[in-house]
């Protein structure tokens, strides 16, 4: 696989996160949604956000209330950066996150391509992720975005 297999941009499908391998869990309550460009230049994006999120009522971000930014801010999800792509991994070199933690790191994705029932096929991009107390899988499907659309 090269880095032009992934080239374009793609909107989720599917989210889940396999806890302990027993228990599947949806994040944003099983209504998100997202978009994931990766560029020919070696640069990606990645957003995502729950389809649900309570609409504040302001005309700024900055004229929110803080408890009004949080509940926004927790239904969201987006970082940017360049990416290369090592066998059936990508890395995501971040440098733009909401989650201030991940700036300056690396964000590795397993890579795997599903199969649709039409012969196309989705991007499932995986992370092993270990909490305090638990370790989960997440798995997050994307089918490529047709030209123009």
């Amino acid at each position: 696989m090269t880095q032009h297999d992934l080239v374009g941009t793609w909107h989720l499908v599917d989210w889940r996160v396999r806890i302990n391998d027993n228990r599947t869990v949806r994040p944003f309550g099983g209504q998100a949604s997202g978009v994931l460009t990766y560029t020919d230049e070696g640069r990606m994006v990645a957003t995502l956000m729950r389809k649900d999120r309570e609409k504040i009522g302001t005309r700024s971000f900055n004229e929110a209330t803080a408890m009004e930014r949080a509940s926004a801010a927790a239904g969201y999800l987006s970082y940017a950066g360049t990416y290369t792509v090592h066998g059936d991994e990508v890395h995501h070199h971040v440098d733009h996150s909401l989650f201030p933690d991940w700036v300056g790191g690396t964000q590795i994705r397993h890579i795997a391509w599903l199969e649709n029932e039409d012969g196309s096929f989705d991007l499932e991009l995986s992370d092993l992720g270990v909490g305090s107390d638990r370790e989960a899988t997440i798995h997050l499907r994307w089918h490529r975005t047709a030209p123009g659309s």
